[in-house]
């Protein structure tokens, strides 16, 4: 399953218009109410219409078209993603393996982010990025792996006494 972003025009372009003129195959409804005020409904809906798409795109079985309609603090706001895939597989299942991407992709960013400042790194050339990632992604499963409930206070932890590295488990057990 990929997403399609305004990086493929002419496969978006043809998302749209199909989705515009047929009828989703199915449609799947969710509803979520977070406890800071914040209420969303995901509209899931799945078509088999590939007219100019599987001329380009020859394993492409669906494509999924999920609206995002929220209420945040008295603003509504509306977002479409689109998607295309090889599975045959229903719209609740499709939202579901959406959604868990989303949790891990958004969880990992925010901890890269904000413990580890990494958009504020200015390392743009050579290996050196490739290798800080590197590192940072293995402070993150150390530090998971130690089952650490704060990754900032562990990072800093490490940081004002290095010693205590050698306390943490491996991977290696």
């Amino acid at each position: 399953m990929a997403q399609v972003k305004g990086n493929t025009k002419e496969l978006l372009k043809w998302i749209d218009y199909n989705s515009s003129i047929s009828e989703p195959i199915e449609e799947h409804i969710t509803y979520d109410h977070n406890t800071h005020g914040r209420y969303e409904e995901r509209v899931c809906q799945v078509y088999d219409d590939l007219y100019q798409i599987e001329n380009n795109w020859k394993s492409v079985k669906r494509v999924i078209k999920i609206t995002s309609t929220t209420l945040s603090y008295g603003k509504y706001t509306k977002e479409i993603h689109r998607y295309i895939s090889s599975l045959d597989v229903n719209a609740k299942t499709f939202l579901h393996i959406i959604r868990s991407h989303w949790k891990i992709e958004n969880s990992l960013h925010y901890v890269k982010d904000v413990s580890f400042e990494e958009d504020a790194c200015r390392t743009r050339t050579g290996q050196i990025p490739f290798m800080q990632t590197m590192v940072r992604n293995l402070a993150i499963n150390f530090i998971n792996l130690n089952k650490f409930s704060n990754i900032k206070q562990a990072r800093k932890l490490f940081a004002w006494s290095p010693h205590r590295l050698f306390t943490l488990q491996s991977f290696l057990i």
